[in-house]
């Protein structure tokens, strides 16, 4: 949960890593991201949900889950609102690493 509130105060266009050392304290920012940055970064997700206006993708790898909750953005196109990474004590950026290297070539 708290890896949840650290992410939902960003906003950027598509997943990056930060620089510096890798803490659990939102070294990544993926809220904002559009469904363009998402599958460029990560792939195809491996579950995808509609439920009304909102969107849940779920990505993972040998090493973590992601789920990301999409809504339509100011322009209409869905863009992330929330980003979960789980389980608990792995950090977020080795997560998306893990993730980026697990997508489809």
């Amino acid at each position: 949960m708290l890896m949840a509130l650290g992410l939902a105060g960003c906003s950027a266009p598509a997943p990056r890593a930060a620089t510096g050392a890798a803490t659990n304290a939102a070294p990544i920012t993926l809220v904002g991201a559009t469904i363009g940055g998402l599958q460029a970064n990560f792939g195809r997700p491996a579950l995808q949900r509609i439920d009304g206006s909102a969107q849940v993708w779920l990505y993972h790898s040998a090493l973590c889950r992601l789920n990301l909750i999409l809504y339509p953005g100011p322009n209409g196109a869905p863009q992330v609102r929330a980003a979960m990474p789980m389980p608990r004590g792995v950090s977020e950026s080795s997560c998306v690493a893990s993730l980026e290297q697990n997508r489809p070539s």
